[in-house]
């Protein structure tokens, strides 16, 4: 067995969407992945079955009874988007980078985070826009992907503001 192995790539043209579908098929139920759905499939279907209900027995039925499977059908796709959330937000929030704590120092080389657990560093170039955000400091590496500094580990706003300042400053020199 090697002491080290060492690779070189790059994740341009990598099919995220395809990779994100594989993992939600691996970690998220079935009803999870397909509830909308079948949601709506039986909704339809009891739609259905009240209209032929309702013609087979030349039974009349109530005009608010439509609406109660519409009624339902709400209900059931606030619980799949609650339940479907929750279930992200715990995948994410149990994850063993998360719960470790951990140390961020800004240098002209750029963000280095260290940890029990895990190291890397974020070079300037890497950067688009340094945030100053009410959850920390953000560090733009797309327009939706970010690495943060949480308020909490700076003493107050002021310090927060001037770490963003000399982050612009040695972005800058780099470009």
């Amino acid at each position: 067995m090697s002491d080290r192995l060492h690779f070189t790539g790059t994740v341009r043209d990598l099919k995220h969407a395809a990779i994100c579908a594989r993992l939600r098929r691996r970690h998220q139920p079935w009803l999870m992945r397909w509830g909308v759905l079948a949601a709506l499939v039986v909704y339809v279907a009891v739609l259905l079955g009240l209209v032929i209900l309702a013609n087979a027995t030349d039974m009349r039925l109530p005009e608010w009874s439509s609406y109660l499977p519409f009624a339902a059908l709400m209900a059931a796709l606030i619980g799949l988007f609650t339940w479907r959330r929750r279930h992200v937000w715990e995948s994410v929030r149990n994850a063993p980078v998360r719960q470790a704590p951990l140390h961020y120092q800004l240098s002209a080389e750029g963000l280095r985070i260290t940890g029990e657990v895990s190291e890397s560093l974020l070079r300037w170039p890497a950067v688009l826009e340094v945030i100053e955000d009410p959850e920390g400091l953000l560090f733009l590496t797309g327009q939706m992907e970010y690495i943060v500094i949480p308020t909490a580990a700076f003493a107050d706003a002021a310090e927060m503001r001037a770490a963003r300042e000399d982050c612009l400053a040695w972005i800058a020199a780099y470009r």
